[in-house]
């Protein structure tokens, strides 16, 4: 088990060139070998990977740069100086023309279709991302955190039991979170909240 502590660098080494160690998944910690490779499951293989870094009661710089903190043993290249060949560009979303971006609240009646229709719309403009209790769920789900009673069981769509048993989760501390930082993302919303949506004051809290 590969275990690292204070002012440790690690690297994460994806390997694609040919060879009986493509399409796996190395650790190295302070240049040197921590794992044997760990092979890609086959139906990450060919696709687009999206570096990305988690951690938990620790502090953590990283570099996404052209050259290693480290040397490692071979030369590899860094996702910084990565080759054309071997990254997707994804055009970045135009600006707003007077700089503000926009914050949609729909009103709907309950039970009639809401979120059928916000599928569909968030199906054609991919530009709006939906701020509601459900895509905090369908989050929760994605980061594999464990829900007692599973996530196909919702009591409502508007307003489901989180029922996570972690105060943060159920007591809605999360949606308070994301209500402070959302205006500070370049990024535009929906805001899929049926009944506060519908009743003005409720509607100016949000």
């Amino acid at each position: 088990k590969a275990s690292f502590g204070a002012d440790d660098v690690v690297a994460v080494v994806l390997n694609l060139e040919k060879g009986p160690n493509a399409n796996t998944v190395s650790l190295f910690v302070n240049g040197v070998r921590a794992t044997q490779p760990q092979a890609l499951p086959e139906s990450l293989q060919g696709e687009t990977l999206c570096p990305a870094v988690t951690w938990k009661n620790m502090t953590l710089c990283y570099n996404f740069g052209a050259a290693p903190l480290v040397p490692l043993p071979f030369s590899c290249r860094m996702v910084g100086d990565a080759t054309a060949k071997d990254v997707e560009v994804v055009a970045a979303a135009p600006a707003p023309k007077d700089g503000k971006h926009e914050v949609l609240f729909p009103v709907c009646l309950p039970d009639e279709g809401t979120f059928a229709w916000l599928d569909t719309f968030l199906e054609k403009n991919p530009q709006y991302t939906e701020l509601s209790d459900r895509a905090i769920l369908a989050w929760a789900e994605k980061s594999g955190l464990w829900r007692p009673k599973g996530y196909a069981q919702k009591t409502s769509q508007d307003k489901p039991e989180m029922g996570f048993g972690i105060s943060v989760m159920d007591d809605r501390s999360v949606q308070r979170v994301l209500q402070a930082v959302a205006p500070i993302q370049n990024r535009n919303y929906v805001v899929m909240e049926v009944k506060s949506n519908l009743v003005k004051d409720e509607r100016k809290e949000l």
